[in-house]
């Protein structure tokens, strides 16, 4: 294939990939309640009457730039895999077999894991997190009542960097698999390194969540496990590399 025929090929990949997310943002924008609703159910949860459930704007366009917000994030996350395929399909003309056997699994397990990353803080980090927050209403006593008058811009925010946050965060192992494959890491240096890598977990954590320890801990955690677990992996799948 010629030089310009490489250039259109990847100028079609990349209309391709637009037009899906262009599609997507309008079809989430036409159901942004929907996705709100999911949104704030972790909040929502927490209340024990349905009174309490309710949140506040403060400036007249807030809600409907919040809501281009939340439906490019959506729609973000559902392009993923598409953007990933379109990804494979244009370089994999170029790749020789073994390559093919590196890139096809990373390329399945990037948005397995990813997606999990948003389940697990949408299931697991995030209600925790807001129990912890929440729990400060009752922390003093006060002559006048504390209560959470949650802003939605700030709410909606704050959720979706904690979810791209946590998927983010779970591509961790496919990285440490993708070094080892290409010969960069090994079983002996990630075990000998094994201190500077749990430093790193740690800077990650503080830099991409919120300034408090529950939400650091709650990332960290499963990126230990994660590292844990591609350290026994690649020490007996790359056994005899």
């Amino acid at each position: 294939m010629k030089y310009i025929d490489h250039l259109r090929e990847l100028r079609n990949r990349i209309l391709i990939s637009f037009i899906f997310l262009i599609i997507s943002f309008f079809f989430f924008f036409l159901n942004v309640d929907f996705v709100g609703k999911i949104l704030t159910k972790p909040l929502f949860f927490l209340f024990d009457e349905s009174s309490n459930q309710r949140m506040i704007f403060t400036a007249l366009p807030e809600i409907f730039v919040s809501n281009l917000k939340i439906s490019l994030f959506a729609s973000f996350l559902v392009s993923v895999p598409f953007f990933l395929i379109q990804i494979f399909l244009f370089t994999s003309p170029a790749l020789y077999q073994n390559e093919k056997k590196i890139i096809i699994p990373i390329m399945s397990l990037t948005p397995i894991l990813f997606f999990g990353g948003v389940l697990f803080a949408y299931f697991f980090l995030i209600p925790v997190i807001w129990s912890f927050f929440l729990s400060f209403e009752n922390f003093m006593d006060s002559p006048f009542p504390i209560e959470l008058e949650s802003k939605y811009s700030e709410y909606m925010k704050l959720t979706m960097y904690l979810l791209f946050a946590s998927g983010l965060s779970f591509q961790f192992p496919i990285l440490i698999i993708f070094f080892t494959k290409i010969g960069l890491f090994d079983h002996s240096f990630l075990k000998k390194n094994r201190k500077y890598f749990y430093i790193g977990i740690l800077i990650f954590s503080a830099l991409f969540t919120p300034p408090d320890v529950i939400s650091q801990i709650g990332i960290s955690i499963p990126l230990i496990i994660f590292y844990e677990s591609s350290i026994i992996f690649i020490k007996y799948f790359f056994k005899s590399k």
